[in-house]
């Protein structure tokens, strides 16, 4: 069952890597002038998801290519004087998850990245966007100019 989860979040992160690189690149590719432009921008767009899914693995066996970033730290308000005690904060459609639903499959198919450990995430994160770049490269093959 946690192998069966652990691809359903690959997926989920390929496809997510896949439809959001997919969008930039047609519309760079048409504002450029369409044809070999798009072409261009689907493969660019490919070469930018393998080498983003390099450093992440190089992140993996514990070479930092950029030096140490600190995660940015939320600001620690006591409970009393926050505004809205009760209230989640609103997020736009295109920012929400499955979790944000009232599904009878949400607990079926949802997969939260929480429940796996940093090792798991980011070589997951590296297998998605490996994974996206292949296929952009590909698509790009594939495309009539």
């Amino acid at each position: 069952m946690e192998q069966k989860r652990y691809f359903r979040l690959i997926y989920q992160r390929t496809f997510r890597y896949l439809s959001a690189a997919l969008v930039i690149a047609l519309l760079t590719g048409t504002l450029l002038g369409g044809g070999f432009y798009t072409v261009s921008a689907v493969c660019a767009a490919g070469f930018v998801l393998i080498a983003w899914g390099w450093f992440t693995h190089l992140k993996l066996s514990g070479f930092n290519p950029f030096g140490r970033m600190k995660a940015r730290q939320k600001p620690k308000v006591p409970w009393l004087h926050r505004r809205f005690k009760e209230q989640r904060p609103h997020r736009p459609s295109f920012r929400m998850d499955s979790a944000d639903f009232d599904d009878d499959l949400t607990s079926a198919t949802m997969v939260n990245k929480e429940d796996f450990s940093q090792t798991q995430q980011l070589t997951s994160a590296a297998i998605a966007r490996l994974l996206a770049g292949a296929l952009l490269v590909l698509f790009s093959f594939f495309i009539p100019v």
